[in-house]
């Protein structure tokens, strides 16, 4: 009996692709595939940029990094479980391959909004 497999690898990368799509598709966030990011650097963390925005919020095109709610963290130097408590641009909610868990839930903030809460926390 012949039956048509798709192994895991490809079954992921096509999840991902849906995800990436979708999130063009509903709010002109671009996935930064490969080596095309650019380490986002705060205080003594750093991350890799894995989305833009290229949505018009009023002044063309944004072109400014979006950070998961882990990168975010890492960044304002904040446990995992934090939140940004007022941003100035709504969040995005969007699936992300995690590498202990799975394809999981999470919020993705513009880079400002994330260097506004570091500036609060350093006081």
């Amino acid at each position: 009996m012949d039956r048509e497999t798709i192994a895991l690898n490809e079954f992921i990368g096509n999840r991902i692709q849906e995800i990436a799509e979708d999130a063009w598709e509903n709010h002109r966030v671009m996935r930064i595939t490969g080596e095309n990011g650019r380490v986002i650097q705060l205080g003594s963390g750093a991350v890799w940029e894995r989305w833009t925005c290229e949505a018009d919020h009023g002044f063309g095109p944004c072109h400014e990094p979006l950070l998961t709610l882990d990168q975010a963290a890492t960044l304002v130097g904040q446990p995992v479980d934090f939140c940004l408590i007022s941003p100035a641009m709504t969040p995005i909610e969007i699936q992300v391959l995690d590498e202990s868990y799975g394809f999981q839930l999470t919020e993705l903030y513009h880079l400002s909004d994330v260097v506004t809460e570091f500036k609060k926390a350093q006081g």
